[in-house]
Order: C-alpha cells, then sequence, then structure tokens
C-alpha cells in the first residue's frame, strides 16, 4: 500500500479543525515534507496542497529538482534556521522564505536579487539563546530595512514555545496585533500541535506536517 493513502483523510480532518476554529478556505496549509521523500510531494500535490515547506536547505533543493522532473507544481516554502552559506541556495528554490530573522540576511537576499515573499520570525518570549526568531522591539526595523532593499516582506511567521494553550495564545495574539500594526498582511502560525489556536488567533497560514504525513516511516 502507497504510504500516503490517508492523506486525503487526514487533510478532510484539518479542514474540519480550522473551520471549528474560526478560519476559512482562504487559509493555507503548508504541507511540511521534513524527512519525508519526494512520494510525500506528489501526494501533497494530488490532494491540492501546492505550498510545501522544508526546513533544510539541501533537502528543499534535492525535491525541487525532484518536482520539476515529475511535473508538480509545488509553491515552496522555506522555514528553517537560515545558515547564510545556504541562502543562495534557498533563494533560488524557494518561493517564500519565512524564517528571516537578522539584518545580514535581508542585504545578501537585496544582493541575490531574491523576488520571492519573505516573512520575518518573531521570536516567543524568553525564547533560549541561539533560538531563531527576532524580538518583537526588531521587526519593524527589519521591515522597514526589508522594504529599503526593495524586498518584498509580506508578513510575520511565529513558532510557539512548549507550553499552556494561554501561553501559546497569547504568544500568537502578540505576533498578530503587531502584523496588523505594521500592515502586514500574512501570519504563518501553528504546526501540528497548536494549529487550531493559531487559527483562532489570526493565522492565514498554518505549517502541518505530522498531522498530514505520520511520523517519518508510518
Amino acid at each position: 500500500m502507497p504510504p500516503y493513502d490517508d492523506l486525503k483523510a487526514r487533510l478532510d480532518h484539518v479542514w474540519a479543525e480550522i473551520r471549528k476554529s474560526g478560519g476559512s478556505d482562504s487559509v493555507r496549509i503548508v504541507a511540511v515534507t521534513k524527512t519525508h521523500p519526494i512520494e510525500a510531494v506528489v501526494a501533497a500535490a494530488e490532494a491540492g496542497l501546492v505550498d510545501v515547506g522544508e526546513n533544510y536547505a539541501d533537502e528543499l533543493a534535492d525535491k525541487a529538482v525532484q518536482a520539476d522532473r515529475l511535473g508538480l507544481q509545488v509553491r515552496w516554502h522555506y522555514i528553517g534556521a537560515i545558515q547564510s552559506r545556504r541562502l543562495r541556495s534557498i533563494c533560488e528554490h524557494a518561493a517564500v522564505i519565512e524564517t528571516v530573522s537578522r539584518p545580514r540576511e535581508l542585504e545578501m537576499m537585496a544582493d541575490f536579487g531574491y523576488g520571492g515573499e519573505l516573512l520575518i520570525q518573531v521570536a516567543p518570549p524568553g525564547h533560549p539563546e541561539g533560538r531563531n526568531g527576532a524580538d518583537a522591539s526588531e521587526i519593524a526595523g527589519l521591515l522597514a530595512l526589508g522594504r529599503d532593499l526593495g524586498l518584498n516582506v509580506v508578513g510575520l511567521m511565529g513558532m510557539a514555545m512548549p507550553g499552556s494553550i494561554e501561553s501559546i495564545r497569547d504568544y500568537f495574539e502578540t505576533v498578530f496585533g503587531l502584523g496588523t500594526t505594521l500592515g502586514l498582511r500574512e501570519y504563518s502560525m501553528g504546526m501540528s500541535a497548536d494549529y487550531q489556536v493559531a487559527v483562532a488567533q489570526g493565522a492565514t497560514m498554518v505549517r502541518l506536517g505530522s498531522v498530514l504525513f505520520g511520523a517519518r516511516g508510518q
């Protein structure tokens, strides 16, 4: 039996949860295929999920090449931490880069002539040192720099730390409120464990892996 035969049923369940949480069909599901084979991308495309996310630059590049050979219509999102030495490759393959958090990344993207969409990642309160994301106080400056460089910054990305539903809700609410103040339109918030909370707080995109594809090898 092909490994992703139950994707349609899983996807139906996700859409029901999105609607129950106050979302609409305009919410974009980013199918996260990290560590899954190209067959997961094929299954996602066949199920109508054209937005596909990858966390690692090399895996993104490899799958993008395979998807092109298969004629798949995929809009690639890069959703992992950005390494400067991998950024050119990311820019070559990703239509959306969701994890901008430093001025140098924006400057390099401008140098590479990146024409896709960008989201700035907002770090949650009390995040561990070294974790990706910019503090809320830095977001306006990054947005201004991106626009000055001619880049297409369209929204914010939020990745909540594990915790109570209340703390996760407060974080997503903060991200949405910050983006609204700055006049942004896209909010990539929520993963398999908390996407319902994110949708209730205004997410326009949710990044879903295990809830769609199961654990690696299932």
